[in-house]
């Protein structure tokens, strides 16, 4: 029999979201998913046009000396470049993708302009619950793929091992019968 404990797979039943008015109705919604991560949303004139999962431990309250943190600014800049692309505003008006994301990380942290979303009120929390699950998959899958590769690697160097033992056996044990063929 084989059993499976799927509770990885589980996800809290309510996130917090965040949403920051960018530029000309376009927006950058951040939903925290306790103990899983976040999800950055681009939404352009309130339809969904991009989202993000970021599997990270970052907490809203302690977000400056994590690991993480250059790659979730980063992810925030590609959303800024696509919201910012074809616009002909100056560049110092543009919004910085640092302050982007400390803005969302203390809306969080302080409890302002939070929703509560859920399964009955948000196609947002439909999507993460969807894409996290396939996250945590591909995550399983890209783990089992590297070790399949490793158990053929390890067995490809034995065959060739072996192989090479083989053929050393054989080269000595031919020069060992020319020897003594010689010696006759």
């Amino acid at each position: 029999m084989l059993v499976r404990n799927l509770d990885y797979l589980s996800i809290p039943k309510e996130f917090s979201k965040v949403e920051l008015d960018i530029y000309d109705n376009k927006f950058i919604t951040l939903v925290y998913i306790q103990q899983k991560g976040y999800s950055l949303v681009l939404k352009n004139n309130e339809e969904i046009d991009s989202v993000f999962l970021l599997k990270t431990d970052i907490l809203p309250n302690n977000v400056n000396d994590h690991s993480d943190r250059q790659d979730f600014i980063n992810v925030i800049k590609m959303l800024l470049d696509k919201i910012y692309s074809g616009a002909d505003i100056k560049e110092y008006e543009k919004q910085h993708q640092e302050h982007v994301f400390l803005r969302l990380m203390d809306m969080l942290n302080e409890q302002s302009d939070v929703e509560m979303i859920n399964e009955d009120n948000s196609q947002i929390y439909k999507d993460i619950e969807k894409g996290f699950m396939k996250l945590e998959l591909d995550i399983m899958d890209n783990k089992i793929n590297a070790l399949n590769s490793s158990i053929s690697n390890v067995s490809s160097n034995l065959d060739s091992t072996v192989k090479d033992m083989e053929e050393k056996s054989w080269e000595n044990r031919i020069k060992k019968t020319l020897k003594d063929f010689e010696g006759n």
